[in-house]
């Protein structure tokens, strides 16, 4: 349970920042953000579009639909389901090559501003409120540099995202929503304030044994999963956990404790008694567990003692 995993399409290098401590001599991306600036500038041209965008100063142009005022913007944290194609700007034909068109329609879910997804993404999702479309133009220091080998195109590449952004959502909304998918009934009990870091118990069956107490080593059998997840990303069997300890996370450890001998639980709460910012990752480096991801962990008391 120590165990992070979002698209590699878009998932951003831990490693970048590597090539400003380079000689520009040896430097390969040497003078291509401004190649790039111009290939958009020329694409932008050719398709007489250079009246309808606007610049930022990072390097970053953008289309974006007007919108009603009341619709709401994106929020740090928040979960944005989103679908988007990514196409890329051949320099010689000066047109876009499409490379990723898998959630053009078909949503696509990030924790905002954690890290996730190339720079030039996160500044356009700035800049947008639910319901809107937006077209981003950028540079390869906002998008994806040399890693492209999974993108199939050239390496240093000027990018273009065509984006939907549908929602904006927090953990509460999310947690919400999921109860409201899998027809949960009310949950239980709570435990904690209610909030940020309440634990929902959801109890599927009944056991018959004795109520757990504080500092119990209890052992239980669990899968668990992110509200998203479609197979867990953890599971046991028969795991012991001393209450109180630590050892794991607060939630299932906390939802643990309201617990029975034999019952079985659906266990629901957010990241800040998660994975919280961090989210957890796998041995390569993607995350099973995304930032500010809340979880539902499935449990069966087996015995305390």
């Amino acid at each position: 349970m120590n165990s992070k995993h979002l698209s590699a399409l878009i998932a951003l290098s831990l490693a970048v920042g590597l090539v400003s401590c380079m000689n520009k001599l040896d430097d390969p991306s040497a003078g291509t953000v401004e190649q790039n600036i111009q290939q958009i500038k020329d694409y932008l041209t050719t398709n007489q579009l250079q009246d309808q965008v606007t610049p930022t100063l990072s390097g970053l142009y953008y289309i974006i639909t007007p919108t009603t005022s009341n619709a709401k913007a994106t929020k740090p944290n928040e979960e944005l389901e989103f679908t988007y194609t990514l196409s890329y700007i051949d320099p010689t034909t000066k047109k876009a090559v499409l490379v990723d068109s898998a959630n053009r329609t078909k949503p696509a879910y990030i924790p905002f501003l954690a890290g996730v997804v190339v720079p030039g993404l996160e500044e356009g999702f700035l800049l947008m409120k639910e319901g809107q479309r937006g077209r981003f133009y950028m540079p390869n220091n906002l998008a994806f540099g040399s890693n492209t080998r999974e993108n199939k195109m050239p390496e240093y590449s000027a990018v273009i995202f065509d984006v939907t952004l549908n929602r904006s959502r927090t953990e509460l909304e999310q947690m919400n929503d999921y109860a409201t998918l899998k027809k949960l009934p009310r949950p239980d009990a709570t435990v904690l304030a209610q909030g940020t870091d309440s634990v929902r118990i959801y109890r599927l069956s009944k056991g018959t044994g004795a109520p757990i107490t504080a500092g119990q080593t209890v052992t239980v059998a669990y899968t668990a999963n992110s509200l998203r997840g479609t197979t867990p990303f953890d599971k046991s069997d028969s795991l012991s956990i001393k209450l109180g300890s630590g050892q794991y996370i607060v939630g299932f450890d906390k939802g643990i404790s309201q617990l029975t001998v034999g019952d079985k639980a659906l266990l629901v709460f957010p990241s800040g008694i998660g994975y919280g910012a961090q989210g957890s990752s796998d041995s390569k480096g993607y995350y099973v567990v995304p930032p500010y991801a809340p979880l539902a962990f499935e449990i069966t008391v087996k015995s305390a003692k």
